[in-house]
């Protein structure tokens, strides 16, 4: 409906990324992009640079938790000067609308496009840098010494990002790994929901490959078993990484064991090609004798995960765009084996 009485009043409209270039105007930017990482990565910078007193507009993804409160979204922060830090989205292409000072490109692997095209993108985002890029470039942070409180070695070498583009501007370096130290994370990106009868619940955005193999490791190294769902957040995104993501799962099954479900597609309506479905995910995995199980609802998937989760175990629940994930996650620990009439 805004959208209509916009046209019907000749009131311009402007793409969100197109809006943020507008704002951001002559302002010194930094963008973080890439396919994994960019938005713990974008968050823990902007963290950094208000630690050092360099007070920085910071616009994410998701809200930093440090940020977070009551009366704080956590996903944007508003500073008094000209340095803007942002998280650049290649999604819809949308970030090669920003020309930055400097910029990281935290990994780049295969989600909404294919490599060579995304590889063609990030190469032109990198040409439209004025400074510096770094690309992942985490084997330059050995003698760094970063440590973090987040999980994860992806979530260490996000770390390491931002750390290695703070020498290269010539930061205080004891100050960037106390501000690392203190940083509490991202919402979504391995929150812990809670915990209930010995059972850590956790809540990630996981939606592509390479970032459900990443939370699947972080997870495992932390509890005896890890029972994980997932629900898909595109027909199309599932068809084009179905390889990818069965190999994802299966790995995870073979290193550690626990359980594999595996929601319906997320559909928000409008018109969508159904190529392929969470029950072929499911056949493709129990195929290659991974017994993963197709869960119909959120009712039948509170009762699995009841039945399997014990004790000194993890449920780590994954996926992108639908609201009720998160939600459900804290209504586990909530109401862990309470019935609803």
């Amino acid at each position: 409906p805004d959208l209509t009485v916009a046209r019907e009043r000749g009131i311009p409209l402007f793409h969100r990324a197109e809006f943020l270039k507008e704002l951001i105007g002559d302002g010194e930017l930094i963008a973080v992009a890439g396919t994994a990482g960019k938005t713990t990565t974008t968050g823990l910078l902007g963290w950094i640079f208000e630690r050092l007193g360099m007070d920085p507009t910071v616009y994410n993804g998701a809200a930093v938790l440090n940020w977070k409160s009551d009366t704080h979204l956590g996903n944007v922060r508003k500073g008094s000067g000209n340095l803007w830090i942002i998280e650049a989205d290649e999604s819809d292409r949308s970030f090669l609308n920003f020309h930055p000072r400097h910029s990281i490109i935290t990994n780049i692997s295969k989600d909404h496009y294919d490599l060579e095209e995304l590889n063609s993108m990030f190469d032109q985002f990198e040409h439209q840098t004025a400074g510096i890029t770094l690309r992942g470039e985490t084997d330059r942070a050995s003698d760094l010494d970063i440590r973090t409180p987040m999980i994860g070695r992806h979530n260490l070498e996000n770390a390491q990002c931002a750390a290695l583009l703070c020498r290269e501007l010539d930061l205080d370096m004891d100050h960037v790994r106390r501000a690392i130290q203190q940083f509490k994370g991202i919402e979504r990106r391995l929150e812990v929901a809670g915990q209930v009868n010995g059972i850590t619940v956790i809540d990630d955005y996981a939606h592509n490959p390479a970032k459900i193999s990443a939370a699947l490791a972080a997870v495992s190294d932390t509890c005896s078993h890890v029972h994980a769902f997932w629900r898909p957040h595109g027909f199309t995104s599932l068809h084009q990484t179905m390889d990818e993501l069965a190999d994802a799962f299966a790995t995870h099954w073979t290193a550690k064991g626990g359980s594999i479900l595996i929601l319906p597609v997320f559909y928000a309506g409008g018109r969508v090609e159904r190529k392929a479905t969470s029950e072929d995910l499911v056949e493709r995995l129990n195929s290659a004798g991974v017994p993963a199980s197709y869960v119909p609802d959120y009712g039948i998937l509170k009762q699995e995960l009841e039945s399997r989760a014990t004790k000194g175990d993890a449920i780590l629940g994954m996926g992108a765009r639908d609201p009720q994930l998160p939600l459900f996650a804290k209504q586990l620990v909530t109401e862990w084996k309470i019935s609803r009439p």
